[in-house]
């Protein structure tokens, strides 16, 4: 608990979250593909429609009679794959500082990986139900689960809660699934069910009590690219630029996320009743250590 709590800082900064581009082999989780043409195109919409909001949050706190300074300075991270790294490109060539975090790659899906919902559902009839009863805990056979993926994610959790900088995550959605629910103290059961389409930046701002989220739209991106969900079974990851399963405590454009916790992950531990299960998971791990 200790080391968590050094890791802890009351700094303002605003964190985003991004999706990745879409890539050439969008069903494919093996393969390290690279972006596709509508990814790149995608990469430089979502990076200008950053940019712009950034500078308009300055210009509008001038205009309510705050301080004309520059903006806090903008780190990126991304996961080791390509589409990750190449939708970072754009800002990295204009001067921003980007960081590869290994821990950042999706979810491994294991046997479901470029298997439609309906033959998962044949296949796997057993493990079906399993995950439809904890789709949190469960993990397909050679896959990972939402939390084996919550542990994985520990280290960087810890240090984006260092991180002084504001800080733009591109990654699957599945990882921005977990970062959100540790940031907004979501319930781990409704964290598979968080919705980031393409389409959206997040950005999560720090509150007295508790962090708020609010989403960023991307213009001129093709329909697509922000495909409707589905109404059949929740497979564990969807390929980047598929479908999304529908769920609860997602952000909604300008305003609070509902379901916040009492205590803010950004202004000291709360008590366990207050917290969310990402930060509950930590500090249980912190005791056994």
């Amino acid at each position: 608990i200790v080391f968590y709590l050094l890791n802890l800082h009351i700094k303002s900064r605003h964190t985003y979250f991004a999706r990745a581009g879409t890539s050439r082999e969008e069903d494919s989780y093996k393969t390290d593909a690279s972006l596709s043409d509508q990814g790149k195109e995608y990469a430089k919409k979502m990076s200008e429609t950053l940019i712009r909001h950034r500078e308009g949050e300055r210009q509008a706190m001038i205009g309510r009679g705050g301080p004309d300074i520059p903006l806090k300075m903008l780190t990126i991270w991304t996961s080791t794959r390509k589409r990750t790294i190449e939708t970072g490109h754009f800002l990295e060539e204009i001067g921003y500082r980007v960081r590869q975090r290994s821990q950042l790659s999706q979810l491994n899906p294991g046997v479901c990986e470029k298997k439609s919902e309906r033959r998962i559902r044949l296949e796997y009839p057993d493990e079906v139900a399993k995950h439809e009863a904890d789709p949190y805990h469960h993990r397909y056979p050679r896959a990972e689960s939402y939390h084996d993926l919550a542990v994985r994610l520990e280290p960087v959790i810890l240090e984006l809660e260092r991180e002084q900088n504001d800080l733009l995550i591109i990654a699957h959605e599945s990882v921005l699934r977990v970062l959100y629910g540790y940031l907004m103290a979501c319930n781990a059961i409704d964290i598979p069910n968080l919705q980031f389409p393409r389409n959206e930046i997040i950005e999560i701002i720090p509150a007295s009590y508790n962090n708020e989220a609010t989403r960023i739209k991307i213009p001129g991106l093709p329909e697509k690219l922000v495909p409707s969900s589905p109404e059949d079974i929740k497979i564990p990851v969807p390929p980047s630029g598929s479908v999304t399963p529908m769920g609860l405590d997602t952000p909604k454009t300008g305003t609070s996320s509902p379901r916040t916790a009492t205590g803010s992950p950004r202004n000291g531990l709360a008590t366990s009743s207050e917290l969310g299960d990402g930060k509950q998971l930590l500090v249980e791990r912190a005791l056994r250590d």
